[in-house]
């Protein structure tokens, strides 16, 4: 059996397609874009949350920066939400009279052995959270004006997702614990 030729164009004398050729290519693009499309709104939702988790760890990276920056103490403790800092979760108190951890306390350079105790008043750092989002400190975590940070952990809740980021002093750069 012989082919069929393909049809030309008698004034140019080119070759065309079929309407078999063109319907099977139609197909093929139709299938590919049945499983292809479907995958593209979920993409998008995990690009979207990679980019806010992403601006989570740099506002939480420029804590030590911020305190040295505007040279004031900073806590990071309690809970927060999309709202800023929930004022009603249970804060630890300390007994007036009691000092601050040592590791807050800072050695003079010169000779004498005078110790710095840092202010107790400071100012809570703020953390732009995206709707939904909790983050919760257990132990407060102090960013010192002179750019020390004491280190803590940081717990982040996502809806049924929680990472556990640790800050390691002197800087407090966030690692996520796995």
């Amino acid at each position: 059996m012989q082919r069929p030729k393909k049809a030309r164009n008698r004034a140019t004398g080119e070759r065309g397609f079929t309407l078999l050729e063109i319907v099977v290519v139609l197909v093929i693009v139709a299938m590919t874009g049945a499983i292809v499309f479907p995958r593209l709104t979920t993409m998008a939702a995990s690009f979207e949350f990679a980019s806010q988790r992403d601006s989570f760890e740099q506002a939480l990276n420029g804590l030590t920066y911020r305190a040295y920056r505007d040279n004031d103490d900073k806590t990071l403790q309690g809970s927060y939400s999309a709202a800023g800092r929930d004022i009603e979760a249970k804060q630890p108190r300390r007994e007036p009279g009691t000092t601050l951890p040592p590791e807050m306390r800072v050695r003079s350079l010169a000779a004498n052995s005078r110790e710095h105790l840092p202010p107790v008043t400071t100012s809570y750092a703020v953390l732009p959270l995206p709707q939904g989002w909790e983050m919760v400190i257990q132990d407060p975590i102090y960013f010192r004006g002179s750019g020390y940070c004491s280190g803590g952990t940081v717990e982040l809740f996502v809806g049924r997702l929680q990472y556990t980021y640790r800050l390691q002093p002197p800087l407090c750069r966030a690692e996520l614990v796995e």
